[in-house]
């Protein structure tokens, strides 16, 4: 029987790498993939802190950020032949439920998801639903077109914002997901873009991508320092880490008619916000949950040279080493590390 690598979850925190049983196409309608790459997101992370920030289920090889080549298919697929370059939608959607029948499939409750509920990315070969491919082209490296997935959820997000390069917005956390935002707003031209961030390493990082101010909250006065290079606070607030006190926080930074967007989640944290300052000021409060029909989106954003997806990268790894990459995105030593199941592409 074949075999192939595969970082699978045990449970209460544990992820290891072992030889599994390569999988084989059962139902007529599947397509095994040889996965490229494969990005390590945040929600990975919460998966493996004990206690749990997310789910994911004991025995599931994790990794949802993920894209490779059609090995074979079942003999119903007719969208897809061997050899072709695809990227994966991670969840999927049972298309019954109400809110999917509603156009708001990203919020179905029955979804099953590639990487914590289904078997992900983090492995050599996976056995993919023909549904949830995307074509991708080959020409995009493999450190970006890995990226395509929370591309597509910050590119969800970013619709309901609609920025302006007029407004002063700031974001919270550096990390993947911050980055990734800081790189679409200045492709959407804004010019006043903030970032608070903890880490040193992190705050140089954003500077990297873009950001026109860098701010350590322990040590600054976050509003003093807005108002002094801006002369006013907030037009647009992205939470991209999801800590509880952010929230609370966020909403006095925001000018009136300011709009709040949470992006991070974390089961975990608790918020602790005074209802008075949304009502008395108009604020808007919203949230952000995967992709919603933004996948060709970022498809199409990623052949786009001025995204520079590529300065968010700092480490490439084989699968092996998948744990000093979790390691050091949860130093906050690292920001967005792509695993290579199957050996370096680029």
């Amino acid at each position: 029987m074949t075999t192939m690598l595969a970082a699978v979850f045990k449970g209460n925190g544990v992820l290891d790498v072992e030889k599994v049983h390569k999988p084989e196409i059962i139902n007529s309608d599947e397509v095994l993939i040889k996965v490229s790459a494969a990005g390590i997101c945040g929600s990975d992370l919460h998966c493996l802190h004990v206690p749990a920030g997310q789910y994911a289920k004991p025995g599931t090889i994790m990794g949802h950020e993920f894209y490779g080549y059609v090995e074979a298919i079942g003999i119903a697929v007719t969208e897809y032949k061997v050899g072709d370059c695809v990227v994966v939608d991670n969840i999927m959607k049972c298309h019954t439920c109400d809110y999917c029948k509603r156009g708001m499939d990203n919020l179905c409750p029955n979804s099953l998801i590639y990487g914590q509920t289904l078997n992900g990315g983090f492995a050599q070969f996976a056995v993919i639903l023909e549904s949830q491919l995307f074509h991708m082209s080959d020409k995009i490296p493999s450190f970006i077109a890995a990226q395509t997935e929370p591309l597509a959820c910050v590119m969800n997000a970013i619709t309901k914002l609609n920025p302006t390069p007029a407004e002063n917005i700031l974001i919270y956390g550096a990390g993947p997901i911050g980055l990734t935002f800081i790189r679409v707003m200045k492709l959407y031209g804004v010019k006043r873009l903030a970032v608070c961030e903890l880490s040193a390493s992190r705050r140089e990082m954003a500077l990297k991508c873009g950001a026109d101010i860098v701010i350590d909250s322990v040590n600054e006065d976050i509003e003093a320092v807005l108002r002094k290079a801006w002369g006013n606070v907030c037009d647009t607030i992205v939470d991209a880490v999801g800590a509880g006190p952010i929230f609370g926080q966020a909403v006095n930074l925001l000018k009136c008619g300011g709009r709040l967007l949470i992006f991070g989640q974390n089961a975990s944290a608790i918020s602790k916000v005074a209802p008075s300052v949304i009502t008395r000021n108009e604020l808007t409060v919203m949230g952000s949950y995967c992709p919603h029909n933004t996948f060709p989106i970022a498809i199409d954003l990623l052949h786009d040279e001025r995204l520079e997806l590529e300065r968010i990268v700092s480490h490439k790894m084989e699968l092996k080493d998948i744990k000093e990459g979790i390691a050091l995105l949860d130093r906050q030593e690292a920001s967005r590390v792509i695993i290579y199941p199957n050996g370096f592409r680029d």
